[in-house]
């Protein structure tokens, strides 16, 4: 008899997935030479450029890179914009890139999401003041400063960014209220990056956050996907690191598109023209994926069978490997009972249906 032990992970889980492959699109026009910004917005992807640009959102064709329409936002000016994030109801652009750490002028700009329409020339915005609670020194250093930041997203009523590191090449988490005035942007938590995080994205459905940056000194880009996390606490479920093949590129903007995919774009550099790319991660991000949501799966140890609290009997289990590849198919039994064919030891995700609702249980099996 096999005897394997199966692990829930309730600490954060970091697993190491292979690398992806993008497919290039199309080369963005002059005028977006510094694409920094992409969000799926309606039926339409619009993208931002950073410092030295025009207070402008472009409307853009993913096919061809085209420029369908622009939008200013009036009463806003671009110090360094670097992204942008909606909730649903309000869309959020980020003026905080801050590549000396010395800006007293960090905010963020806001406005009815349902006003960026295929018609509008100009929209009028609120505007989200901040500082960060634990900066204390402001002293001028060029790429060497930890208060950089260029991504950032929207959830509840809060807004959650996520810093460039240049020192440590890691990123802090920070929380800031979503309200127009004067805020300070609290630490929650650090993620150690292996490079400068760059954009940010959530999944539609699931909530699964996606982080994209690139290395310092090689611009290798990354993808790190974050899921199945409690509530806000978005570093303590599952991480997955992906580099991405094609490199160098500074890779910035990040979105998903209406069919799940991801969509990149990558500002001018003297190997590359401003480009749109499309990737496709590995393993679609759960349906589900909240921890408290997380079936109950036992016994712990098992030898070579888990039973799944809930588990629709007579739907099949499906067992991936971290990169997305079906490993095993089998039927759920009677009590959510599943038998497991023998793998080798490591990270894999149980797929099951729970009252027709697909879930993913992250786990473990060592031998």
């Amino acid at each position: 008899m096999r005897f394997a032990i199966l692990l829930i992970l309730l600490l954060p889980q970091l697993v190491g997935a292979q690398p992806l492959t993008p497919t290039w699109l199309a080369d963005l026009g002059p005028v977006l030479n510094e694409s920094s910004g992409l969000l799926h917005v309606g039926s339409g992807i619009w993208t931002n450029l950073d410092s030295d640009n025009d207070h402008v959102l472009y409307r853009i064709e993913p096919a061809t890179g085209a420029t369908l329409q622009t939008v200013v936002l009036a009463n806003a000016a671009n110090m360094d914009w670097e992204e942008m994030a909606t909730d649903g109801e309000w869309l959020y652009v980020g003026d905080f890139g801050n590549n000396a750490g010395n800006r007293t002028d960090l905010c963020v700009y806001r406005f009815p999401a349902a006003a960026l329409t295929t018609t509008a020339e100009s929209i009028v915005v609120d505007t989200i003041r901040f500082h960060y609670a634990d900066q204390v020194d402001f002293t001028p250093a060029y790429d060497a400063s930890n208060w950089d930041c260029e991504a950032f997203i929207a959830r509840d009523d809060s807004l959650f960014l996520f810093t460039k590191n240049w020192l440590d090449e890691r990123t802090h988490l920070y929380a800031l209220s979503a309200l127009p005035g004067d805020h300070i942007a609290t630490p929650r938590d650090t993620l150690d990056t292996e490079g400068l995080v760059t954009g940010a994205t959530v999944h539609p459905t699931s909530g699964a956050v996606v982080l994209l940056g690139h290395s310092v000194s090689d611009y290798v880009p990354f993808i790190w996907t974050l899921h199945d996390f409690p509530a806000h606490r978005f570093f303590d479920g599952v991480l997955e690191h992906h580099l991405i093949t094609e490199a160098p590129l500074q890779m910035e903007g990040i979105t998903f598109d209406v069919d799940g995919t991801l969509l990149l774009s990558n500002e001018l550099s003297a190997l590359h023209a401003p480009s749109l790319w499309r990737v496709q991660l590995p393993m679609a991000v759960p349906e589900v994926n909240k921890a408290m949501d997380m079936p109950h799966t036992f016994p712990m140890p098992c030898d070579d069978h888990v039973q799944v609290q809930g588990a629709d009997a007579g739907e099949i289990a499906r067992l991936f490997n971290t990169a997305g590849v079906l490993l095993d198919a089998s039927q759920v039994e009677r009590d959510g009972l599943i038998l497991l064919r023998p793998v080798p030891a490591g990270a894999y995700v149980l797929e099951v249906m729970i009252h027709t609702i697909p879930h993913r249980v992250h786990m473990i099996i060592t031998h």
